[in-house]
């Protein structure tokens, strides 16, 4: 009778040591994934602002590269322009008097 009650108590304090030794490990196992989870978000998001940071930064020297190319070109065509009025200007002869000499 003894025997068996002492038996009984045994495997019941091994069962129990199994469930909590397999609950512990589960609590582990999941506390892990969860940690490898946050840390893979965390560098994901790290990686997305250093993306946006950078894309900003090549929109913005593109538009000022665009712009510049344009107000060159502006000037450019401005010079050519002043050139042409001058060279027309050049070929006229200028008139002081209305009267003509024969």
């Amino acid at each position: 009778m003894f025997n068996s009650t002492v038996l009984k108590t045994v495997k019941a304090s091994v069962f129990t040591a199994l469930l909590l030794g397999t609950s512990a490990t589960v609590h582990a196992e999941t506390s892990l994934v969860s940690d490898v989870a946050n840390n893979i978000e965390q560098n994901i998001s790290a990686q997305m602002q250093d993306m946006m940071t950078k894309a900003q930064t090549e929109l913005s020297l593109s538009i000022q590269a665009q712009m510049s190319e344009m107000l060159f070109d502006m000037a450019s065509e401005e010079q050519v322009t002043n050139e042409q009025l001058a060279a027309e200007n050049k070929d006229q002869p200028l008139v002081t008097s209305a009267v003509t000499k024969d």
